[in-house]
């Protein structure tokens, strides 16, 4: 697990590009309504509170171009970025982008910054907590479960929360248990082990028999070099909720990904087609409504998250299981219509835009840390 643990700190941490500082010049239900509230207590003079917005390419993409191809994954990185300049300038921070490269450390210490926004790796958090600098979002110890489903399943099953039985393949050898043995039925569901936004995923990832499964662990393993993850498949509608916050943590209206016709799994290249059907809040009862809120929040509460963070599940017949908790979770609200991001779409039917979500963020992200925002 250590050896996995720093392979996937390494991947990160290499290859990064010769990038030099860019500073944006800055002025760059009821529930809701509390933490409304909350926050205009907290704020005080909000444009001296001078935020880093760290731009980095995010590391499913690296997954994705070793599994398919560096030509077939586009990065939009620094649209994403630049959404998040415009929406915590217009919120009144004093923001300055900094870009990941060589002399990262040098510019991030020479900007003085009060926090860090727009963590997207183990690494980036790793080189914050060593240098003492606060930042938004969950710490080393949370990202590494996360990124690990393993783990993350192991601990909500700890806990009695209910998630897909599982197998992990690092060669395959760990296969054979499903020729000679198999722990849990046919169809099975495969995918790398610290993938995330579908990268690693595609059509052949639901398998039904056992040379099948052996040919899609070793295409992962030899392209991706990650672990593989072997799960029961579920069939059900996948639902996702974001969450905000720490003690007083709440969840965001819940998102239901309806698939084209057809299909019964969301690939890396058909999210990237974005031609899935959202529905938000999904068409769920009170009962389901009030029961997937509670595993969400309890979820997130387990795996320690902070601030923000995203839980995908799928309800079945049998009700709803964890499929994975997301500490990077996407946060763009626009376009208006259909925001590229699960979150953003969540915060739209809350009637709320990027300025007020990320707005919600930072100041859970202040709160927390205890930061002082005036003088």
């Amino acid at each position: 697990m250590r050896h996995e643990f720093l392979s996937i700190v390494r991947e990160e941490a290499a290859g990064i590009p010769n990038q030099r500082l860019n500073p944006g010049a800055s002025a760059s239900s009821c529930c809701a309504a509390k933490v409304r509230e909350d926050n205009k207590k907290v704020r005080t003079t909000m444009e001296k509170l001078r935020i880093g917005l760290l731009n980095k390419k995010r590391g499913y993409l690296a997954i994705q171009e070793k599994f398919i191809g560096a030509d077939k994954v586009v990065d939009e990185t620094d649209a994403e970025v630049e959404h998040h300049e415009q929406a915590l300038t217009e919120a009144g921070y004093s923001v300055y982008q900094i870009h990941w490269g060589p002399n990262f450390i040098n510019d991030l210490q020479a900007l003085q910054v009060d926090l860090v926004f727009n963590v997207s790796s183990l690494v980036e958090a790793a080189i914050l907590e060593e240098l003492e600098i606060p930042y938004v979002g969950s710490d080393t110890f949370t990202i590494a479960i996360a990124m690990d489903k393993s783990l993350s399943k192991r601990l909500w099953q700890q806990v009695g929360l209910p998630t897909s039985p599982f197998c992990l393949a690092r060669s395959e050898k760990d296969c054979k248990v499903f020729r000679d043995d198999p722990p849990f039925e046919y169809p099975l569901f495969v995918k790398p082990v610290a993938g995330r936004s579908s990268a690693g995923i595609n059509d052949s990832s639901v398998v039904h028999n056992y040379d099948q499964l052996v040919s899609e662990v070793m295409e992962r393993l030899e392209t991706i070099h990650q672990p593989v993850l072997i799960e029961k498949f579920l069939r059900g509608r996948e639902i996702t909720l974001g969450v905000l916050g720490n003690e007083n943590a709440r969840t965001l209206p819940h998102l239901e990904i309806v698939y084209p016709k057809g299909d019964i799994t969301l690939t890396f290249e058909k999210k990237e087609l974005d031609n899935a059907s959202l529905l938000c809040p999904a068409p769920l009862t009170a009962k389901e409504t009030q029961m997937m809120q509670q595993l969400a929040l309890r979820a997130y509460r387990v795996l320690g998250f902070k601030d923000f963070g995203r839980i995908d599940m799928i309800l079945t017949e049998e009700g709803p299981f964890l499929l994975e908790g997301n500490t990077f979770a996407g946060l763009m609200c626009t376009p208006k219509e259909k925001p590229h991001s699960y979150i953003g779409f969540m915060a739209r039917a809350e009637g709320k835009d990027g300025k007020d979500l990320l707005d919600e963020i930072i100041q859970s992200a202040i709160k927390r840390l205890r930061l002082r925002t005036g003088e």
